[in-house]
C-alpha cells in the first residue's frame, strides 16, 4: 500500500469522524548540512466536528481557520510563559529555592506531572503539582502541542522521502512507528527550555 493511500483512508474517516478537511502547504529551505523541507500541516475542524470534541479555539485559532504547527508551537510557548510565572509564584510561596531549575515530565503510565531531575524539593513540587490539576494541564497542554508538531515535521521528512524512495524511507524511519515523542521542561527563575525524548509506544 503506498504511502498517498495510507494518508487518503486516514483522511477520509478523520472527515467522516469530526467533518474535517485538511491542506497541506510545503515550502523548500536550505540547511547548511543538506535540503530539507520545512511544512506547515493543517486542517480544519467544522462546526460540528468542534462541538463534539470541545476544541473551540483549539491552540488559540479561530475556529474554522487552518491550524499550522506554527500555530501549535505559539499555544505551547504562551501556555508556558504563564505556566512559568505561576509555578516560580507557587514554589516561592511554599519556600523552595526557586535558583534550581526543575524539569518537569510526565509519569510513566499515569501521566502525572512530577519533577524529573534532582531536585531537593522534588518530593515536595510533586505534592504541591498533585493538589493543583488545572496548574498542571496547562502544561500537559503545552507538551502535548510541542509533541504533536514534533510528530508533524517528522511525518512530513518521511513522506518526502517516501516520495523519492519508499523503501530507503521505511528503513530511514522506521523508528516512526513505533515510538513517540514525549516533552519535557525545564524552568528557571526567568526562562524555561523544552527537551524532547523519544520512547517505545
Amino acid at each position: 500500500m503506498s504511502i498517498d493511500a495510507v494518508n487518503s483512508s486516514l483522511m477520509a474517516a478523520v472527515h467522516q469522524v469530526y467533518g474535517a478537511t485538511a491542506g497541506r502547504n510545503v515550502t523548500p529551505v536550505e540547511d547548511s548540512e543538506k535540503d530539507k523541507a520545512a511544512t506547515e500541516d493543517m486542517f480544519t475542524l467544522s462546526a460540528a466536528g468542534e462541538k463534539t470534541l470541545g476544541l473551540l479555539g483549539l491552540f488559540g485559532v479561530e475556529p474554522g481557520k487552518p491550524i499550522t504547527l506554527a500555530d501549535m508551537r505559539a499555544y505551547a510557548s504562551e501556555q508556558l510563559d504563564g505556566f512559568r510565572k505561576r509555578f516560580q509564584a507557587m514554589l516561592r510561596g511554599h519556600g523552595i529555592d526557586t535558583s534550581q531549575p526543575v524539569t518537569l515530565g510526565h509519569e510513566f503510565g499515569t501521566g502525572r506531572l512530577i519533577v524529573t531531575n534532582n531536585h531537593p524539593d522534588a518530593e515536595k513540587i510533586d505534592g504541591l503539582l498533585a493538589e493543583r490539576p488545572e496548574l498542571c494541564n496547562t502544561v500537559t497542554g503545552a507538551t502535548s502541542a510541542l509533541a504533536l508538531a514534533r510528530h508533524g515535521e517528522e511525518h512530513a521528512k518521511f513522506a518526502d522521502a517516501y516520495g523519492q524512495n519508499p523503501q530507503a524511507a521505511v528503513a530511514q524511519y522506521a523508528y516512526l512507528f513505533n515510538t513517540s515523542w514525549d516533552a519535557n521542561v525545564t524552568f528557571s527563575s526567568d526562562s524555561y527550555e523544552v527537551a524532547y525524548n523519544r520512547t517505545i509506544r
